[in-house]
C-alpha cells in the first residue's frame, strides 16, 4: 500500500478512533474560550500527531518489506501482540494515561492563547495520547489495521481507558488478553 493510499485512510481511522476520547478536552476548551475555530485548531494539532504516527508506521512497513500493513505470519502477529501486552504494563503507559484522563489539568497547566496555541496544545495532547495508546496501536497492526471490527474494538478499549472510571485499572486485563492472544496466535 502506498502512502497516498494509506495516510488518508489512517487519518480517517484515527479521527474515528481517537477523537471520541478527546471530546472532554475539546468541550472544556470550548467552554473556556468559546471559539469553534480554536477547538478545530486543537483537534487539528491532535490529529497531526496521529498522521505523523501513520507516517512512521508506513516507513517501518517499507523497511520491513511490507510486513506490517499486509498479511503477516503467525510469528510476527504473536510478537506484536506480546509487545503490545508488555507496553500496557509499563510505567510510561500509566503516566501518559494519567495525563489523558485529566483534561482539566491539561488546560489549567498547559493553556496556550490563540489558534496557534490551541494547535500546539493539540499536538501536546496528541503526544500524551500516543504515549498511552501506542501499545494498542501495535496490537491493531498485528490484528489488521484495516479491519473495521478490530478498529472498533481497539477504539472502545481506548475510550474505556481514557474516559471511564474503569480506565484507571483496565490496562492490566487488556495486557492479559493481549498476552493470551499472543500465545494462541503463536500456537
Amino acid at each position: 500500500m502506498t502512502g497516498a493510499e494509506f495516510l488518508p485512510i489512517w487519518t480517517t481511522m484515527m479521527a474515528g478512533m481517537m477523537l471520541p476520547s478527546t471530546v472532554p478536552l475539546l468541550r472544556l476548551d470550548y467552554a473556556t474560550a468559546g471559539s469553534r475555530g480554536r477547538v478545530g485548531a486543537l483537534a487539528g494539532g491532535y490529529l497531526l500527531v496521529w498522521v505523523a504516527f501513520g507516517g512512521i508506521v508506513l516507513a517501518v512497513d517499507a523497511v520491513a518489506g511490507d510486513q506490517l500493513l499486509g498479511m503477516h505470519g503467525r510469528r510476527l502477529t504473536a510478537a506484536l501482540l506480546a509487545v503490545a501486552a508488555l507496553y500496557q504494563l509499563l510505567p510510561v503507559k500509566q503516566r501518559c494515561l494519567a495525563r489523558c484522563r485529566t483534561p482539566l489539568a491539561r488546560l489549567l497547566v498547559g493553556w496556550r492563547d490563540g489558534l496557534g496555541g490551541a494547535a500546539r496544545m493539540g499536538v501536546e495532547n496528541g503526544l500524551w495520547c500516543a504515549g498511552c495508546c501506542v501499545g494498542l496501536m501495535v496490537a491493531l497492526l498485528a490484528l489488521g489495521v484495516m479491519s473495521w471490527a478490530w478498529m472498533v474494538l481497539v477504539g472502545a478499549v481506548i475510550l474505556v481507558e481514557k474516559v471511564t472510571p474503569a480506565g484507571a485499572w483496565a490496562a492490566r486485563p487488556v495486557a492479559a488478553a493481549l498476552a493470551v492472544g499472543a500465545v494462541v496466535w503463536a500456537l
